[in-house]
């Protein structure tokens, strides 16, 4: 029996002058690492209405948390549950967004954002040479066992968000569906911006999303930093994601943020 082919989501941290949204169903839109590019409510709410006017469905993604966002969280999605509809998501990449999203926002789908996948993601994994053993260890991340997805299952999480690795990706377990974002594979992040000079404001008063590469003699992989996280590159999709659990496709057009 053939699977069916995944379907294609548009991932953007900041709207574009123009955007094309035809070959896409969903459009993802706010920022999964860094607190401090969060778009504004402004921004976020025009994004919303560019997805429904387009007919997409829409995807708010989340950063990891500091300590002030927390508030300010808890305002965003009042904001939005007005017109929170049934195919909307709520991107998490912090549990701590779990409880304010629970409370203002019962009927969002919540989704497990990729920070909080466990995928192993060294530059230098995919230059090694692994055993049956090792490769399987290596293409999993946290949610695997059986008792991670029952936990998932518990509080009404059935989709995790997956990193494209290069090393490849092991089916996930029954009852989990996945989302795969490319061509940026995420390899660390930080809640500590290097550049962001100001730590009492929120927004960055310099143009991080300016990314820029890195080569180091540990690797030969070259690294992309965009503000306080690091990515590799990997175009190569999986042959047959539905195989792997994965029935849709994430791209981000530029660097995440």
């Amino acid at each position: 029996m053939s699977l069916a082919a995944p379907d294609k989501a548009l991932a953007l941290s900041r709207l574009p002058d123009s955007l094309h949204l035809e070959n896409y169903v969903r459009l993802y839109f706010g920022a999964e690492f860094c607190s401090w590019a969060m778009p504004s409510s402004a921004e976020i709410l025009r994004a919303r209405e560019l997805a429904r006017t387009a007919g997409l469905a829409f995807t708010l993604m989340t950063p990891v948390l500091r300590e002030e966002t927390l508030a300010e969280m808890g305002c965003l999605l009042d904001l939005l549950k007005s017109d929170w509809q049934a195919e909307d998501e709520l991107l998490i990449s912090d549990f701590g967004t779990l409880e304010p999203a629970r409370q203002i926002l019962p009927q969002a789908q919540i989704i497990l954002g990729r920070a909080l996948s466990g995928q192993k993601r060294g530059p230098r994994i995919a230059d090694l040479s692994l055993g049956e053993d090792a490769v399987a260890y290596f293409s999993q991340g946290s949610w695997y066992s059986r008792e991670a997805a029952l936990l998932l299952a518990e509080t009404g999480i059935g989709r995790i968000e997956l990193d494209n690795l290069g090393q490849g990706i092991a089916p996930l377990p029954a009852g989990l569906k996945g989302s795969l974002h490319y061509p940026w594979i995420l390899v660390t992040s930080s809640r500590n911006c290097p550049y962001h000079a100001d730590k009492s404001g929120r927004r960055c008063a310099v143009s991080c999303g300016e990314g820029f590469r890195l080569q180091t003699p540990q690797t030969t992989r070259t690294l992309f930093q965009s503000g306080n996280s690091q990515f590799l590159e990997n175009r190569q999709l999986p042959a047959s994601p539905g195989g792997l659990g994965i029935d849709r496709l994430v791209e981000h057009p530029d660097l995440p943020r």
